[in-house]
């Protein structure tokens, strides 16, 4: 089906005519008897602009901007629960003060009980404190084979809350073939404070 064409020349003809008698009247008559029409359309005129057209975009605008400002809130929102339930996971990992005086000493021991091992020596806890957390140092030394270090290590690095190995000196015993000697450090943190 072919398009219909539409003949424009008719429409523009006609909106000519009515433009050349608009101009003729307005100079026939003169500008003071349209003076009170004109008054009257620009009073309509200004009373639909700040009446009906304006309160709405005032409208829109204050709702965009509220609609920004949540669109934001909700961005931050998202980012500081992600900060909350990473940091209330760090916290999961890590003693509590209470348990300050005696944990790190007694999770040592609960390890070398756990897989059948005696220490020689035994160090007390020697604390620090820096940014806000009490890092715990306790330093053991003992005799066994290569096989029951490694799963000594395990035992304490995969523990909760967490221990962590700081230092560690393995050399072998010379008068007693597969045994070594172990001086191993291990260190915790607890947070002073914690924030929920």
């Amino acid at each position: 089906m072919a398009g219909q064409q539409i003949n424009l020349d008719g429409y523009f003809t006609a909106a000519k005519a009515e433009a050349d008698l608009l101009v003729a009247t307005f100079r026939d008559k003169g500008a003071k008897r349209f003076g009170k029409a004109f008054g009257i359309g620009a009073f309509f005129v200004l009373a639909a602009y700040f009446g009906v057209y304006m309160p709405p975009q005032h409208k829109i605008s204050r709702l965009q901007r509220e609609i920004d400002a949540a669109r934001a809130m909700s961005e931050f929102g998202a980012t500081y629960q992600a900060l909350r339930d990473q940091l209330a996971g760090s916290y999961g990992t890590l003693p509590l003060m209470k348990d300050r005086k005696q944990w790190l000493s007694n999770a040592m021991r609960d390890s070398l009980v756990a897989d059948g091992l005696t220490p020689e020596l035994f160090r007390p806890v020697i604390e620090t404190e820096a940014s806000g957390l009490i890092f715990q140092t306790s330093t053991v030394s003992l005799t066994l084979r290569f096989n029951e270090l490694y799963l000594w290590l395990l035992r304490l690095e995969s523990a909760t809350p967490l221990m962590h190995v700081y230092n560690i000196d393995v050399a072998k015993k010379t008068d007693m073939l597969g045994w070594n000697t172990v001086s191993a450090s291990v260190m915790t943190a607890i947070p002073k404070k914690r924030f929920n």
